[in-house]
């Protein structure tokens, strides 16, 4: 079952608590109830098998209290808002649209302004957004909110009609969801929550932004096989399991077999390319404290996501096909 299939992951997995996890958990769902976001029993049920909290903790194992829970909400919003955009053969709903198009003129405002058209996916954004700033620089805001950017606008032209932009490869795949798989959002709030802010110079170089793209590309091709089933239930053949069947007359385990061999071939790429970060750091002139930063923000935020990722998707009942289909609430 391909939410079942291995990869060899060489990080560690994170020592998640129980008793942690079950606070963030509870005080997540108390979240969405509050805002609107989560309305009834079978919603909240959908979301709890989700095991947002552990997957909050799984990326992000430094960070606890405040910390993970404004971490365990920034992913109840990504999973939630992510779900307006399906199952619309049309393409997205005009709701939906106007949502994100809102929160794009929200990230020109100082932090905390409130949506002007308020509706629960537009109050939530606006929260965790204002918390994730506090006591962060101009430059990771900026860096913060071009990556949200990206992810908004991203969402709109994935969720057009397929036969508008089928990807052919799984090339193509990647660069498109690239920005929607929700991985550089989550790989910001790491710094925030894990006291791991990069200095601007090294975020900005070529290495550390390769760094990124393979983190979220090897992330995207785990999510694609375990949830092939689910997605192929609901229609859509942008997965890479699909596109490798479709493309190449691939039978489904040959499909899958290739798959983790793709992303077993970023894992080393990214292996080899950690080598270059002592040199990188001594031609942009990091001293000590710096290259400390850079050095946790490989192990806490992109290995952690990586692990963290798998270990969470063997079990969430996010890509269970047996699980029984709950319709997302409107929440634009």
């Amino acid at each position: 079952m391909p939410q079942g299939v291995a990869f060899d992951i060489p990080y560690p997995s994170a020592a998640v608590a129980p008793p942690e996890i079950e606070r963030a958990a509870a005080g997540t769902l108390g979240w969405a109830r509050d805002l609107g976001l989560i309305r009834s029993g079978a919603a909240a049920d959908r979301v709890a098998g989700w095991r947002l909290a552990e997957l909050a903790a799984r990326f992000n194992p430094a960070a606890h209290g405040d910390d993970l829970l404004l971490a365990a909400h920034l992913q109840c919003f990504l999973f939630l808002f992510d779900d307006q955009f399906d199952d619309a053969p049309a393409g997205p709903r005009a709701a939906a649209v106007a949502a994100a198009r809102q929160l794009l003129a929200l990230l020109h405002e100082p932090p905390g302004t409130p949506p002007p058209h308020a509706v629960p996916a537009t109050l939530a954004w606006a929260d965790v957004w204002a918390r994730s700033c506090a006591g962060m620089s101009a430059a990771w805001r900026t860096r913060a909110a071009q990556d949200w950017a990206g992810y908004l606008a991203g969402v709109l032209v994935e969720a057009q009609p397929p036969a508008l932009a089928p990807p052919a490869t799984v090339t193509e795949h990647l660069a498109l969801r690239r920005p929607t798989v929700g991985a550089y959002p989550v790989l910001d709030l790491a710094e925030r929550v894990q006291g791991c802010e990069l200095p601007d110079v090294a975020f900005h170089t070529p290495l550390l932004q390769r760094l990124r793209t393979l983190t979220a590309d090897i992330a995207g091709l785990c999510n694609d096989v375990a949830s092939v089933e689910v997605e192929e239930r609901r229609g859509t053949r942008r997965n890479a399991v699909l596109i490798l069947e479709d493309a190449g007359g691939h039978a489904r385990a040959d499909a899958v077999t290739e798959t983790v061999r793709q992303a077993h071939a970023l894992i080393t790429e990214l292996t080899g390319l950690e080598r270059l970060v002592p040199d990188t750091a001594a031609a942009i002139g990091l001293d000590a404290a710096e290259r400390a930063a850079v050095d946790r923000y490989i192990r806490v935020a992109l290995h952690a996501l990586i692990r963290g990722n798998y270990d969470w998707q063997r079990h969430t009942s996010r890509y269970d096909p047996a699980a029984p289909p709950v319709p997302s609430e409107d929440l634009v």
